[in-house]
């Protein structure tokens, strides 16, 4: 049944992609409105380096009355810039429809503006040779489509410190009164394992919840509770997996084709302290 209403999804969102602009500079970035956020735990990219914008009609809220799924108001739009060596290569436009859809697209920057890619996605060769993935709508939907909100990083746990001044402008509804002057978080026994978790939540924890993927393994963190246990078995699991790019085995399983050493080894000293 899971697979069955994500490929659903992925064929609506596939139908609502004509109804999005050609142009990057037709979808409003840099209009009034847009503002700058950035996850405290970003999705590994292979090195691509990242800026993010939101924009949310005027005179609307988010709804942070779930707070680890935050709701977003009709029209919200949300941008997210990818950069290689400097340069932007692509950019991902989201867009929350009058039904209720999130409309998807990516942008490929050429020149001064960037052309929506094919749905179906599209590799790019860059200077160097280096391979540059721009994802399919499908691709985009099986992360976005079955996690708790389909935002990722605008969320409770990803913007933290900075939610306290959402508070003040008035931008949040039904939001935990204390969030007004402490960023929501979640309990962590130290700073090593406080990283470690959070890298785990903005990697892998859209898909590894409760009522997400069918293993038992969660991932994901919620406001104001410690991290789930790990087992032995799936913290070595975990650690073989995210160690290799076997298209077959790596996770996540989209999107990269490098192995984040710096990620690796910061759950290697979390998952095995004895061995720094």
């Amino acid at each position: 049944m899971q697979r069955l209403a994500l490929l659903l999804l992925c064929t609506a969102a596939l139908a609502a992609r004509a109804e999005l602009p050609e142009r990057l500079s037709q979808t409003g970035l840099g209009g009034p409105g847009v503002r700058v956020f950035e996850p405290r735990f970003a999705l590994w990219s292979d090195g691509a380096t990242k800026r993010r914008w939101i924009a949310l009609p005027p005179g609307t809220q988010v709804d942070a009355g779930q707070p680890d799924a935050w709701r977003f108001p009709v029209g919200t739009r949300l941008w997210k810039e990818f950069s290689v060596d400097g340069r932007p290569v692509e950019t991902r436009h989201f867009r929350l429809a009058a039904d209720g859809r999130w409309e998807m697209a990516s942008y490929v920057w050429d020149g001064a503006d960037a052309l929506r890619a094919p749905a179906r996605g599209q590799v790019l060769t860059l200077p160097g040779g280096r391979r540059y993935d721009v994802p399919s709508q499908a691709d985009c939907m099986a992360c976005h489509a079955g996690a708790r909100s389909p935002v990722l990083g605008f969320a409770a746990l990803q913007l933290g410190p900075a939610v306290p001044a959402l508070m003040r402008e008035g931008l949040l509804r039904n939001a935990p009164a204390a969030w007004a002057w402490q960023g929501p978080d979640f309990v962590a026994a130290d700073p090593a394992e406080h990283a470690a978790r959070g890298y785990l939540h903005g990697n892998c924890g859209h898909c590894h919840f409760d009522g997400g993927v069918p293993v038992p393994l969660r991932l994901a963190l919620d406001v104001g509770r410690a991290p789930a246990p790990l087992e032995a078995d799936q913290a070595a699991a975990l650690l073989r997996r995210a160690g290799t790019r076997n298209p077959y085995q790596q996770m996540p399983p989209l999107g990269s084709r490098a192995v984040d050493a710096q990620g690796l080894a910061l759950l290697a000293h979390h998952l095995n302290p004895e061995n720094p």
